[in-house]
């Protein structure tokens, strides 16, 4: 019997499941149905996906639930989890210094 896990239990264990099909599909058909451009964004979204996956149980819980929402809000999307992930990594890393 399967069982509902929390969100935060869900992003500990493995990367969230996102359609990248689908979401190819609706950015080639703001060029008019291209197929290279489907081509392409399916192999960003793959590259971006084995990107994280391999290194998902590195990544801070916190970021992974609000990069989670960000890429859910842009039609799930790996390419914009990654740059989510990633511009919340170099921010955690580099807190700027504020002068008078």
């Amino acid at each position: 019997m399967a069982q509902c896990l929390p969100s935060a239990v869900r992003h500990a264990d493995s990367i969230p499941r996102y359609d990248p099909p689908s979401y190819c599909s609706k950015v080639s058909e703001v060029s008019g149905g291209s197929r290279t451009i489907y081509n392409g964004c399916l192999s960003m979204e793959q590259e971006a996906y084995d990107t994280l996956k391999s290194s998902w149980s590195q990544i801070a819980e916190s970021a992974k639930r609000y990069c989670d929402e960000v890429a859910r809000s842009s039609d799930s999307s790996y390419s914009i989890l990654k740059g989510c992930i990633d511009m919340e990594a170099k921010a955690s890393s580099s807190e700027p210094e504020f002068r008078y």
